[in-house]
């Protein structure tokens, strides 16, 4: 019976924990949010100097700045969504992404979108690794 109540409760931990809300970014909780309107993406946003500081003052691992740059890049997405053409056609199963906010640049917010959250997403959605995106903060709504 005590073995019965030890099993119930690690499938009750488990289902809990994959269907958390939060995800780790920078050793911090962050909050999943939605996205309004896939139309408000910046896919090749070029970030200043200033912006990257900005970024830079809310993050303990600089480092992770220049992982934003780079892999905030509509080229380095996957397939299914690495040119505005294939977006244009993708928008709402795009907006089947989980979405957690990381970071805010002046009137911008960057989301990650990381894999581990978005198995579920079609073949060709699914990011191999660290993916992120730019959009205008009031695109950008908490859950």
């Amino acid at each position: 019976m005590a073995f019965t109540k030890y099993l119930l409760l690690i499938g009750f931990i488990a289902s809990v924990s994959c269907t958390s809300r939060k995800f780790q970014f920078d050793g911090k909780k962050t909050q999943e949010v939605t996205v309004a309107d896939m139309g408000d993406l910046y896919s090749s946003y070029s970030f200043k100097q200033s912006d990257k500081a900005e970024l830079s003052s809310q993050l303990n691992n600089k480092e992770l700045v220049n992982q934003v740059v780079t892999y905030s890049q509509e080229q380095n997405w996957p397939d299914a969504v690495n040119t505005l053409e294939k977006r244009l056609g993708a928008r709402n199963t795009m907006l089947r992404y989980r979405f957690f906010k990381v970071g805010v640049i002046g009137n911008k917010t960057v989301v990650a979108v990381p894999a581990s959250k978005n198995r579920h997403m079609p073949y060709g959605f699914v990011p191999a690794g660290a993916m992120y995106m730019i959009f205008k903060t009031e695109a950008v709504k908490g859950k």
